[in-house]
């Protein structure tokens, strides 16, 4: 579609999370369905972990060995150096080898990490084109943001950071059991009875610290949404002296998340006291069974040695598990609500019946017995009815949410009708693709859009590849040559919404500019004129009539005055038209337009 930017309206809604995204094992295959060709190389990080977890695991079995063959030694006098040295040089393999890998999987988990990010967000980018209406009209803007953006750095710092920590602790406490076995079961016994224990207790923090961290990313969302409305609306809230209101409401929410983030972190903050406490527990039991094992001769020096390095080495995994798997929890928890985002209701996928040439559009535009509610229990419109004719200016007017901007909505297919039809050249609109249907529209609201560029980007935005000379010539039939030749770098002077030297009826003319280099067939105007001064409002006028001539268009307009000379006139009350003729025509009726134009004389 020709289309210059519909305004978005954002509405402050709960944050709402699916179950099914709640569960971690739903959103961790989904993670591992998401890497892609990573995934074998994910799985070779695994095996590497594996044998450098392995290796260590086996290294205090090996000094074992040493310390008994020193402690024969000692006995005997007998020593075997050849053994002594093979031993030596296996212990210190065996510590190459499960300390020389990491840069190995270092790389390979921020290759694997980004590769997901550079995918999701791929993803969520071609949603966002994907979305419904109703979603841009129900979620606010800085929640998305935080889901397309900060959530996917959360993800990928978790992957990258915390996940190698969370595999190696793990496979290494595995395998530190399994090497306790093979040397004394009785001492084994001792931790694989505290481990249990411990990961309970740690599962029970983990699902309440899980529950907190995805409350305080709602929570942020939130925080995000109102500075992204206040800061691209400060001027507003300036010019209304809103500032102590604002700073208020994000004094409240940023006190919320505080409240939320401190819960969080408190709760998660048991976990490494807790292990450490289990761990030591567990120390000082193997240091006592070990000592009466050794005085009963049921255990050599070696392998105590041996239970004393595992002791020790334990109680790191079972420490570094906690953290891990705590700030894995909020990485699950950015993961869910990305998820979440990428599940939303898309456009439904379109099979066009036809197709619309627009280069011989006519512009007739009729609508027959059209009934609409945004929701299916609430119907707003009920067999609404009316034609406009190819070339026909058509003012849509009528009080607030009387259903004039609705109307628009139907027509451009942001939204779909219940039962009746909605014609374009006499071909129902649901028989065509919505990009082809607005390709013959184009659109010049009330809030202006501009986006980083130049001016002459700006304008061309309307039609991608026009030349220099098309841009000068829809510029000169805006009426904004002349203050565009007045800037420093005239069409090649760099604009942005946030920082931009032009008035308001300065960005109205640009957006007009652009709406006339797409060379629609049909107009929307929607209240177009509404936030400018009467003289620049004249020379906006004008620049809207050129761009009318042999066009049909649509004008909303609460200035009545503005649309006296239109063809018709629709006046629109709780969703029906009560009432559709020429200006004089509705004045002669003393009906509800009468009344509001009589209304609006007085006013001003």
């Amino acid at each position: 579609m020709r289309y210059i930017r519909p305004s978005a309206i954002w509405t402050k809604r709960g944050d709402r999370v699916s179950k099914k995204e709640k569960k971690t094992k739903g959103v961790i295959t989904r993670l591992f369905a998401d890497m892609g060709k990573y995934r074998l190389r994910f799985w070779i990080v695994v095996a590497v972990v594996l044998v450098i977890k392995l290796c260590l695991a086996a290294a205090p079995k090996v000094a074992s060995l040493i310390t008994d063959s020193m402690a024969r030694f000692v006995n005997t006098g007998n020593y075997d150096w050849g053994y002594l040295l093979i031993l030596c040089v296996v212990l210190a393999a065996l510590y190459l080898v499960g300390y020389g890998s990491d840069g190995f999987i270092n790389r390979s988990l921020v290759l694997i990490s980004q590769n997901l990010a550079l995918t999701l967000r791929n993803r969520a980018g071609q949603k966002l084109n994907r979305l419904t209406i109703q979603y841009s009209d129900n979620h606010p803007l800085g929640d998305t943001q935080q889901r397309v953006t900060g959530d996917m750095v959360n993800l990928s710092n978790g992957i990258e950071s915390t996940l190698p920590s969370l595999l190696g602790q793990a496979i290494l406490m595995i395998a530190i059991c399994i090497m306790m076995l093979f040397t004394n079961v009785w001492l084994a016994l001792i931790f694989i009875i505290a481990i249990p224990v411990t990961l309970i207790g740690l599962r029970i923090i983990a699902v309440r610290t899980k529950k907190q961290f995805m409350k305080t990313n709602a929570q942020l969302g939130k925080m995000n949404s109102l500075v992204s409305d206040t800061y691209s609306n400060h001027t507003v809230v300036k010019a209304y002296c809103r500032v102590d209101e604002k700073e208020a409401e994000f004094d409240e929410m940023n006190k919320e998340f505080e409240k939320l983030f401190i819960r969080s972190r408190f709760t998660s903050g048991f976990m490494r006291p807790y292990s450490d406490l289990m761990a030591k527990i567990s120390y000082i039991l193997l240091c006592l069974a070990g000592g009466i094992m050794m005085l009963n001769g049921t255990l050599t020096l070696g392998e105590f040695t041996a239970f004393l390095f595992y002791g020790n080495m334990i109680g790191v995994p079972i420490a570094e598990l906690s953290v891990a798997f705590n700030n894995f929890q909020d990485s699950l928890s950015s993961a869910g609500r990305i998820y979440e985002f990428l599940d939303e209701e898309e456009e439904p996928a379109e099979a066009p019946k036809q197709e619309l040439d627009t280069d011989r559009l006519r512009g007739e535009v009729s609508f027959e017995n059209v009934r609409f509610g945004y929701t299916p229990d609430k119907t707003l419109m009920e067999d609404v009815s009316f034609t406009a004719e190819p070339g026909y200016t058509m003012a849509i007017v009528g009080p607030s949410g009387a259903g004039k901007t609705t109307l628009i909505n139907l027509l451009m297919r942001f939204y779909d009708i219940q039962s009746g039809s909605v014609k374009l050249d006499g071909i129902d609109t649901r028989d065509l693709s919505k990009h082809n249907l607005r390709g013959a529209f184009g659109m010049v609201l009330q809030e202006t859009w501009i986006f980083d560029g130049t001016i002459a980007d700006n304008i061309a935005f309307g039609k991608p590849g026009a030349t220099r000379e098309e841009v000068i010539k829809a510029a000169k039939l805006a009426y904004c040559d002349s203050f565009i030749e007045r800037l420093p770098n005239g069409y090649d002077t760099y604009i942005s919404e946030e920082n931009s030297a032009l008035s308001a009826g300065e960005k109205q003319l640009l957006s007009i500019a652009r709406a006339i280099i797409a060379d629609p067939k049909v107009l929307i105007l929607d209240e177009a004129t509404s936030q400018v001064d009467t003289k620049t409002e004249e020379v906006i006028t004008r620049a809207m009539q050129e761009m009318m001539k042999g066009r049909t268009s649509f004008i909303i307009a609460h200035r009545l005055y503005t649309i006296r000379n239109a063809d018709r006139i629709i006046f629109m009350k709780d969703g029906d038209i009560k009432e559709v003729g020429s200006h004089e025509e509705l004045l002669e009726k003393h009906g509800y337009y009468a009344a509001m134009y009589a209304s609006g004389i007085s006013a001003e």
